[in-house]
């Protein structure tokens, strides 16, 4: 058995509640019963997707036997972990992408049978680097 708050196996006993013991977490601190959550997360789940599909709070409260300030607790801690998430991936790829690229002509005119080579900039994230191409390169 572990805290159902925070998974946490450390907790101490803290009396009864309508016949049924009742458990003290030590890692967060809360109490919680050794019957479990009321309502299983599958049910949580569909109430989510109802809720996506245009259902209304009441009848959503009313098909699964929840009140509608606990369905509204569903929602907004989905939409929280769901902000959560979207945030981790935003900087995930901000992290990942270089700040600024940019390009300059790499050659202006290579005459038709010039064998000498031309040199072109590269500006990528601040670093500078010279590029050298000859006109055989590119034909």
């Amino acid at each position: 058995m572990a805290c159902h708050h925070c998974g946490s196996p450390a907790f101490r006993k803290n009396g009864h509640s309508a016949g049924v013991q009742r458990y003290l977490c030590r890692a967060c601190g809360r109490s919680f019963s050794a019957n479990g959550e009321r309502f299983s997360k599958a049910l949580k789940a569909q109430a989510l997707d109802m809720y996506l599909n245009n259902v209304g709070i009441r009848k959503i409260a009313r098909f699964t036997g929840a009140s509608p300030p606990a369905v509204l607790k569903w929602i907004r801690k989905a939409a929280q972990a769901l902000a959560a998430q979207l945030e981790q991936a935003s900087a995930q790829v901000q992290e990942d992408l270089p700040d600024v690229i940019e390009m300059d002509e790499i050659y202006t005119f290579v005459q038709k049978n010039s064998a000498a080579p031309s040199y072109g900039l590269l500006i990528l994230a601040g670093k500078v680097a010279l590029l050298r191409t000859s006109s055989a390169t590119l034909a």
